[in-house]
């Protein structure tokens, strides 16, 4: 039989990414962490996890998270029907797209988190990876550009996601004046949110054939501030039309093609076996994409990955 509190340090350690942390988090000393493991590991007769910074999971020890995460969601679902109530506040983590949570998703899941003492943890990554997160049992759901489900799992239509391009007006002067050509594209700078941010390169690519290294480039990992560096001139980019309308009406920025506007499908993911708290997160995601993103129609559609 497996010692649960043996796997709850195995998760945590790799959580954390750190037996320190994990040491912390579990109100332990990072001893008594690192012996846990080494018990387990003893007890199995293989090493669960790769000792370096940071630290993570070998295959065998994912296979025994995902084992323990789920073991925990049959623990609540039990927990709910016997009606046990924890008095501690509950840790519910999801994988998330950064443009959903600078367009709302947080205040769809305020009221929800306040009544039902949970604490949020966003795993924040580009929509087209979130679902390895939920196929790794890392989180209990996500935010994905990918329709089909993995085993284990439900998948609800959220709607699509438009982006549009924008710049400051001097910007577009400098740098589009004689339009959106694939000269000047390939020589104003613009602004993605990383390297994973797959969006951005691929309608260059799929649109005017200009490949990763051959355009100027901010990497700037956090959605309003790389709005900002948008409205500061510093770049072009392609923007949630949510989070970009109010400073378009106020011509602070101006969009620089209106038949160049992406519309990213995007969908709700989460395990099918779920505590009532989980069904009333997916209802108030759900909530959100209703409210927030439109019906999948575009002018220029992406297809995910």
């Amino acid at each position: 039989m497996l010692d649960y509190k043996l796997l709850e340090a195995l998760d945590m350690v790799v959580r954390e990414s750190s037996f320190e942390r994990a040491a912390k988090r579990l109100f332990l000393t990072q001893s008594a962490v690192s012996q846990r493991i080494k018990s387990l590991e003893e007890k199995l007769g293989k090493v669960l996890v790769v000792r370096e910074s940071p630290v993570h999971a070998t295959r065998a020890g994912e296979k025994l998270i995902v084992h323990f995460r789920q073991v925990r969601q049959l623990e609540a679902a039990l927990a709910e029907q016997i009606d046990f109530k924890e008095q501690d506040w509950q840790s519910v983590r999801l994988g998330v797209n950064a443009d959903s949570l600078a367009i709302g998703l947080l205040d769809a899941l305020a009221p929800l988190l306040e009544s039902e003492r949970l604490l949020l943890e966003c795993v924040i990554d580009d929509e087209g990876y979130t679902l390895d997160l939920l196929r790794a049992g890392d989180v209990a759901g996500c935010i994905s550009t990918q329709p089909s489900a993995v085993t284990g799992c439900a998948v609800q239509s959220l709607g699509s996601m438009p982006y549009v391009f924008v710049a400051t007006p001097a910007f577009a002067e400098r740098h589009f004046a004689q339009g959106f050509t694939q000269t000047a594209l390939m020589h104003a700078p613009t602004a993605i949110f990383g390297n994973r941010d797959s969006l951005h390169k691929r309608w260059l690519g799929e649109r005017y054939g200009i490949m990763d290294d051959h355009f100027p480039c901010h990497q700037i990992p956090e959605s309003h501030a790389l709005f900002d560096a948008v409205c500061f001139g510093l770049a072009y980019a392609a923007i949630p039309y949510a989070q970009a309308k109010p400073a378009i009406a106020s011509g602070k920025i101006i969009e620089l093609a209106s038949s160049e506007r992406i519309h990213i499908p995007l969908y709700w993911h989460h395990w099918q076996k779920q505590t009532q708290e989980a069904k009333r997160i997916s209802d108030a995601v759900l909530a959100f994409g209703r409210r927030a993103l439109p019906s999948q129609e575009a002018s220029l559609y992406l297809n995910a990955l």
